[in-house]
């Protein structure tokens, strides 16, 4: 089970219909983009939260080793197919675990 269920999970090798899904979701102001399995998009209001998930969430990690997976993250969007169809929205950045019914923040963004 995922906190992520009913998102609507997408990657590089995604149709031109479920991008433009994904990029309507964002716009709106409800719904979660599940980019790669390891990005979740957010409409929030003027700004889309970008849930980084943490692959090993029992680790322990300094706020460096966190910064390194938004780092991942970021580029990882920036360069795909999804990221250069974002609505123009501020991109609020965290680090999530995924307990398997909610997103618990281990890291506030920037």
């Amino acid at each position: 089970m995922t906190a992520y269920k009913d998102a609507l999970a997408i990657d590089d090798s995604s149709s031109e219909q479920c991008l433009q899904s994904a990029v309507q979701l964002l716009r709106g102001r409800e719904g979660i983009v599940l980019f790669n399995n390891v990005l979740a998009l957010r409409p929030a209001g003027n700004r889309i939260i970008c849930e980084v998930i943490d692959p090993y969430p029992d680790s322990h990690r300094c706020a460096e080793e966190f910064k390194v997976l938004v780092e991942n993250a970021g580029r990882e969007l920036a360069n795909s197919s999804l990221g250069s169809r974002l609505p123009d929205k501020p991109l609020h950045w965290l680090v999530v675990a995924d307990n398997g019914t909610a997103a618990v923040e281990l890291w506030p963004g920037h």
